[in-house]
């Protein structure tokens, strides 16, 4: 039977009597990633002739449909019948709050930090094309929205994001993986693994759906990891995985939605030093967001009802 402790770091936790020991508790869970990222290619390769083109109205109708068994399935079963637990595998809400007021707090918490990311994001990309690098360029705003099929094809698009890729995302990586590895290495280790194997499950899309290769794909895998860090980050400190959720899912939807680019170089730099150059802007964002999460943190973490963890 799990035993539950009031510790003074944060909310109870859950003392796992089936844990095995650390080298084969980290073996189970990465052979689970490998599974569930084998079948998440396998979904992709077969189902992409069938729900072209992309973010169309099939296609993010068989996200809803099977992101949730392809993630979500195999966690549970290795949770039931290898592990042999009875707990959920993922606490969702804090015992010192209503579920109401732990999940509005993660709201406004996740549009506050969405609106520091599009703050730090124009930051970046202005100073990068106004750097002299490219000569003079045009400011160009974009609204995904207007070129979807329908104002219900935008609706689709938005819940899908929020409601099924980012609560299923979050499930899996911050709350069940981060967690799970949490259990036998520090806090940082487990963040940066969790993170990793986050953005290397982007491959699949990035490769067959995107058909990103070279320096590209390099530069989105850091971005997906980076993202990662900070999504894990925002959940080591409030353990409050609704304030990942709105956050992932916000940001999704913004994509979608409203972003911006720089047009009309008077130059035009080779894709090496282009690279280079957005590579570090994405890392300096990353580090920022980070830096400003680790300073905010206590107040982050009373607000959200739960005890600083540092």
């Amino acid at each position: 039977m799990d035993r539950i402790y009031i510790t003074k770091n944060g909310p109870p936790s859950i003392d796992n009597h089936h844990t095995a020991p650390k080298g084969r508790h980290i073996a189970e869970l990465l052979g689970l990633w490998i599974f569930l990222l084998g079948c998440w290619t396998v979904y992709r390769l077969v189902s992409l002739p069938y729900i072209e083109p992309i973010w169309s109205m099939k296609f993010l109708l068989a996200q809803v449909i099977f992101m949730p068994i392809i993630f979500l399935s195999p966690i549970f079963l290795y949770w039931n019948f290898v592990r042999k637990e009875t707990a959920p595998p993922v606490r969702f809400f804090s015992d010192y709050s209503s579920k109401n007021s732990f999940v509005i707090k993660a709201l406004v918490f996740g549009i506050m930090l969405t609106i520091v990311e599009i703050i730090l994001h124009f930051i970046r990309s202005y100073a990068i094309f106004n750097s002299g690098l490219f000569g003079d360029t045009k400011l160009e705003f974009e609204f995904g929205f207007l070129d979807t099929e329908s104002w219900s094809h935008y609706l689709v698009m938005a819940l899908t994001n929020l409601f099924i890729v980012a609560i299923v995302e979050e499930f899996v990586f911050r709350g069940f993986f981060q967690n799970q590895f949490e259990k036998v290495l520090p806090k940082w280790q487990s963040l940066a693994l969790a993170s990793t194997l986050f953005g290397l499950m982007h491959l699949p899309i990035a490769i067959f759906v995107y058909e990103m290769e070279g320096y590209w794909l390099v530069y989105s895998l850091i971005d997906w990891i980076g993202m990662g860090m900070i999504l894990g980050y925002a959940y080591q400190i409030s353990r409050n995985i609704w304030v990942c959720i709105f956050w992932h899912g916000l940001h999704n939807v913004l994509v979608g939605t409203f972003t911006w680019r720089f047009v009309e170089f008077e130059k035009v730099p080779s894709e090496m030093v282009t690279f280079s150059v957005g590579t570090l802007g994405l890392i300096a964002y990353f580090v920022t967001t980070m830096l400003l999460l680790y300073i905010s943190r206590t107040k982050i973490a009373p607000w959200a009802m739960i005890s600083v963890q540092n």
